[in-house]
């Protein structure tokens, strides 16, 4: 996958699946996306973010390792302490003159950390984790290997390059797009891990679908501000927002980033015991200041494009179930 074009290829075709999925079953983006058609916008997607928990096949090492496949590049490493998590975030292919709206998405890949967690909760994850015997990431190195030991020894054909394309590229969706691949959580585990983190637990049920979509805000013309972008939601949509720590918007202009973001819709999720309803996915805004000295002309190179600790772990609460007290 060293050819730019073919990784371009494949990293629009899976966030296209991945997006008309997102889109179908959380009903704020429908909603967002058509209120935000009728004002002459277009939702400029800013990043996409992922859970996962540790194991062989379902780290974030895999991830990461799907993703270099579409072209990305690990950046900057974060660390939540209280929630026990660690994250990093990937740089789309593309260069700093790029126009930001034509670039793919950042992705913030997050992972839990077991050390600190009780005996009976670090077994219970285990216990569905070491069910995985494969991953995408594996698959697409053993069929590298199998072109190299066939035909082709130092570069396959064209047409072979097209297919291995596609054929990842259906994995990919696969294993991003339907769920965890252990067997069907029970509800009693769920609440096991629901007890002493609420990540875990959403992760044991959704595995590494999309937690969220980000617009970016910043690009848009009839919007001077994250606070004036809110506004509109709330008082226009009617949109439930998550006022974790006393505040919907976390960051500030300082820390060069304002996020804010959604509730998580609740879909209907079947457990071994019966269907319960639970906080699923959410749509997240931010809006990114330029680099000192740097315009806002809207070129990718422009703003700042990381990420801030303090305003991360106040947005993961947009799928809490246990109420949050700011």
């Amino acid at each position: 996958m060293d050819n730019v074009g073919l990784a371009g290829r494949l990293g629009n075709g899976v966030f296209r699946e991945l997006w008309n999925n997102y889109r179908m079953k959380v009903e704020e983006v429908p909603r967002v996306e058509d209120a935000l058609r009728s004002l002459g916008e277009v939702w400029h997607e800013d990043h996409v973010a992922f859970r996962t928990l540790p194991g062989e096949h379902c780290g974030s090492h895999v991830l990461e390792g799907l993703f270099r496949l579409m072209g990305y590049r690990r950046r900057d490493n974060y660390v939540f302490r209280d929630k026990r998590l660690k994250a990093f975030w990937m740089e789309p292919p593309t260069e700093p003159s790029t126009p930001a709206h034509l670039v793919l998405p950042k992705v913030f890949i997050s992972e839990l950390e077991l050390k600190d967690f009780s005996p009976e909760f670090r077994a219970c994850i285990q216990k569905y984790t070491s069910q995985l015997e494969t991953s995408p990431l594996l698959e697409w190195r053993r069929a590298e290997e199998e072109l190299k030991r066939a035909d082709y020894p130092t570069h396959p054909a064209a047409n072979d390059s097209v297919r291995l394309l596609e054929t990842l590229k259906t994995s990919l969706v696969s294993y991003l797009g339907n769920g965890p691949a252990w067997k069907r959580p029970s509800f009693t585990d769920y609440q096991m891990l629901l007890r002493e983190s609420e990540y875990a637990a959403w992760t044991l049920v959704f595995g590494a679908v999309p937690n969220h979509f980000t617009v970016s805000v910043h690009l848009m013309k009839r919007f001077a501000s994250l606070e004036q972008f809110n506004e509109f939601l709330i008082n226009k949509l009617a949109v439930a927002m998550n006022d974790s720590g006393g505040k919907i918007i976390k960051g500030s202009a300082s820390v060069q980033l304002e996020q804010s973001a959604t509730l998580a819709h609740k879909i209907p999720v079947l457990f071994q015991e019966g269907v319960r309803l639970l906080p699923y996915a959410f749509v997240e805004f931010a809006f990114r200041y330029p680099h000192e000295g740097m315009p806002a002309d809207g070129l990718w190179g422009s703003y700042y494009q990381g990420f801030v600790t303090d305003n991360a772990d106040k947005i993961f609460e947009s799928t809490n179930v246990v109420s949050r007290q700011p």
